[in-house]
């Protein structure tokens, strides 16, 4: 028996592969667009890819379960759903999937999701009882899945369905299991899961903050006080993972533009230009409204935040090797019009004499001066979240979060500068390239942002 869990780096998605090297023959639990590893790891055990799990239907990462089956004639498995148009074998609550010498019973776990199925895991030599249960999104290390994604009329009954999925199904399994979630620390779709990508069910009865209520309406009320927005490419990506994904058999080449092409592109209908570089190198020199979205680990959370399902994008980046990694991450939450890379880069640009914007920082210690001064001639926005914000925020400031800014540009005076910071610096670049996308002559970021306002010593409100 072998067991590998694959991370997909951005969105924190965990995905598994399961297998019987004896049998030849292994399962992928929740897998990515992106196959190729599940293909070379196939390769590496020899053995063939026979069966594809889904645990529900996912809304932060295009499911690869269409794209693998049609590479290896494997059968998907997902809980019934009236929903799903694709070829699938629905399982219902009860129900055994035999992989070689493995065996993987289904579980009905709605909360999350209404289909969401668990499913626990048993076989392999000397594991005869079962020993595991891979939790999807119905229970994280340290959390449990957001149960809002019905809209906020049904957030109540899904939370208590979520209760009952726990409490009366998982939680009885036995403490000794080990879970294996879909989703680790940074996900949106748990409100603050934990380090460690596995745990046991007795360790989460114990020690999960939301595990801990006394009964089932505090524990609606402890889940439903703690949810953050939902990012908006989430309801786009369940669409898309309801009637299956478009099975793309191999990555669609991107076209290098040279500047004045590029530059005539800019101007067809629903483009973005989305400027991959630095913070410092965009504030720099770029484009006029590029959006700025830095290539770090956060970068396709935010790009699903920030961007819309019917935009062309065009691409500056730091460097052309990035093109592969922006790519992938762009597919894996659904962005497929990618229709060019900027050639050079900005130094193109810069050399081909075309036109170019610039965005202004401004230190903590610029702020704090302009702020003591009593001048009411800024305008200081920050973009954190609603529970950053909460926790203490710079005086005098304006509060929005990041991802609602396009929709409220009408909320700030254009005539006034603005100030964007957050906690580092990294969503306060995106703001104020939204800004100076959406017309405001005067904007600044504050490099580090809320880190270098707490380690110069000034106070919060």
């Amino acid at each position: 028996m072998f067991l590998e869990t694959i991370k997909s780096e951005g969105l924190s998605h965990l995905s598994y592969m399961l297998g019987d090297e004896s049998a030849g023959v292994c399962a992928v639990v929740d897998p990515r667009r992106d196959i190729q590893i599940y293909l070379e790891i196939a390769k590496d055990c020899d053995v063939r890819i026979s069966h594809i799990l889904e645990t529900h239907v996912h809304e932060d990462f295009v499911s690869g379960s269409r794209e693998l089956a049609a590479q290896t004639g494997a059968t998907i498995y997902a809980g019934e759903s009236n929903e799903r148009t694709f070829d699938h074998e629905a399982v219902k609550d009860g129900d055994t999937i035999r992989v070689g010498n493995l065996s993987l019973q289904a579980l009905h776990t709605p909360g999350h999701t209404p289909e969401h199925v668990c499913y626990r895991v048993s076989g392999g030599k000397g594991a005869e009882a079962p020993w595991g249960v891979f939790t999807g999104d119905t229970l994280f290390c340290g959390d449990i899945g957001r149960t809002d994604l019905l809209g906020k009329e049904e957030a109540d009954g899904m939370t208590r369905r979520l209760y009952h999925s726990l409490f009366d199904k998982l939680l009885p399994l036995g403490d000794e299991l080990t879970i294996y979630p879909a989703h680790g620390k940074g996900s949106p779709c748990g409100g603050n899961i934990g380090d460690r990508l596995i745990s046991t069910l007795g360790y989460e009865r114990r020690h999960n903050p939301k595990l801990l209520a006394d009964n089932e309406d505090e524990f609606v009320k402890n889940q439903l006080g703690s949810l953050q927005p939902a990012p908006f490419y989430y309801a786009h990506l369940k669409d898309v993972n309801t009637h299956g994904p478009r099975v793309l058999a191999c990555v669609p080449p991107i076209p290098m533009l040279e500047p004045h092409v590029f530059q005539i592109e800019m101007g067809k209908p629903d483009t973005v230009v989305l400027d991959t570089r630095e913070i410092e190198a965009f504030g720099g020199g770029h484009i006029q409204g590029a959006l700025n979205i830095a290539l770090r680990e956060e970068f396709p959370t935010w790009a699903g935040w920030t961007l819309r399902p019917n935009q062309r994008i065009l691409l500056v980046l730091a460097e052309e090797d990035d093109l592969e990694t922006v790519q992938r991450h762009l597919l894996r939450i659904g962005f497929e019009k990618i229709d060019g890379y900027l050639g050079k880069g900005m130094r193109g640009w810069f050399e081909a004499g075309l036109p170019f914007d610039r965005m202004p920082e401004m230190s903590v210690h610029q702020l704090k001066g302009r702020i003591d001064s009593g001048r009411s001639d800024i305008q200081v926005l920050d973009v954190r979240s609603p529970a950053e914000w909460n926790q203490g925020h710079i005086p005098g400031a304006l509060h929005l979060y990041a991802p609602f800014l396009p929709d409220h540009l009408h909320s700030f005076d254009r005539t006034k500068p603005i100030v964007t910071y957050c906690g580092s610096g990294y969503r306060s670049s995106i703001a104020a390239s939204l800004l100076k996308r959406g017309g405001f002559k005067e904007v600044y970021n504050i490099p580090g942002s809320m880190k270098a306002w707490k380690a110069a010593g000034y106070r919060l409100e």
